[in-house]
């Protein structure tokens, strides 16, 4: 079995920690990082000694072009390899049905962090993997002819907000802007093995869901259980960062070899059959 090493970009909390989850209990070495420098240690700690593998953590602002370079380089450390890459991070305002009141500052943090944050994590990771030996794909069954050897993988945390528009005013752009980013780097990097895909989540309960819906996005509340999010996603309910976490762990490893630029929607029934 080939080692694996990871690099999970908003892992303190939320699809970023149930993603570093899932990828460690596949056994496969992961470097946490997070503007929660304090938080996302502890978070890689707890998985280091739940999962036993190789972990490490970094503090960064991912809308620092420097420090985005410095945690691509950081998280070569573990096995000398970034063989796949999630990317997380992410904000969202709590202002769903107007835009009058949203301010510009917030639509450009919000900017800065989904759009251009994610463009500079994928840009850095891309090029860390374009400087790699490419890899053997681990398929079982085995295809008939063996497929090209890849570089490395890449999924980015779109949303269902990036295909439509469902309110928002500064999240959403920033989503749409996300989707498109991610079919560049489709086409980029592509011809060096490299794959991007992304992973367009409905309602999920974790702490920005929280922060932007209140006691309806908070699992265990009346609200929650009486919103009306129930009653048009077609299972009845909001999903878990576990089962959003399944998703990015398929996109990123060897079982998604032919997805490159795809967007893959996880909203358990809405976008689609509305």
């Amino acid at each position: 079995m080939i080692e694996r090493a990871a690099l999970i970009v908003g892992a303190a909390s939320g699809m970023g920690r149930a993603t570093a989850r899932k990828l460690a209990s596949r056994g496969i070495s992961v470097t946490l990082a997070d503007m929660n420098k304090d938080r996302v240690s502890d978070v890689a700690n707890e998985i280091e000694s739940t999962f036993g593998v190789r972990t490490a953590s970094v503090g960064v602002d991912i809308t620092r072009e420097q420090e985005v370079k410095d945690m691509v380089e950081h998280a070569t450390s573990l096995t000398g390899s970034l063989d796949y890459a999630a990317n997380c991070a992410g904000i969202c305002e709590s202002i769903w049905k107007e835009e009058r009141s949203i301010s510009t500052e917030l639509f450009d943090q919000t900017y800065a962090v989904n759009a251009r944050g994610l463009w500079l994590c994928q840009k850095y990771e891309a090029q860390k993997m374009q400087t790699q030996e490419p890899k053997a794909l681990e398929l079982s069954p085995a295809p008939a002819s063996p497929i090209k050897k890849q570089r490395g993988s890449i999924a980015n945390i779109a949303s269902i907000s990036g295909l439509h528009a469902i309110g928002l005013a500064a999240y959403t752009p920033s989503k749409y802007a996300a989707v498109a980013i991610t079919k560049n780097g489709a086409k980029f990097y592509g011809p060096d093995g490299i794959r991007c895909n992304a992973l367009c989540p409905g309602w999920t309960l974790t702490t920005m869901i929280e922060h932007s819906m209140g006691k309806e996005g908070t699992l265990g509340t009346e609200e929650n259980k009486n919103s009306p999010v129930n009653d048009i996603v077609a299972l009845g309910r909001m999903g878990f960062a576990e089962e959003q976490a399944s998703v990015m762990s398929f996109l990123l490893s060897d079982e998604s070899s032919y997805l490159n630029g795809a967007l893959i929607v996880s909203d358990g029934g809405y976008h689609d059959i509305r």
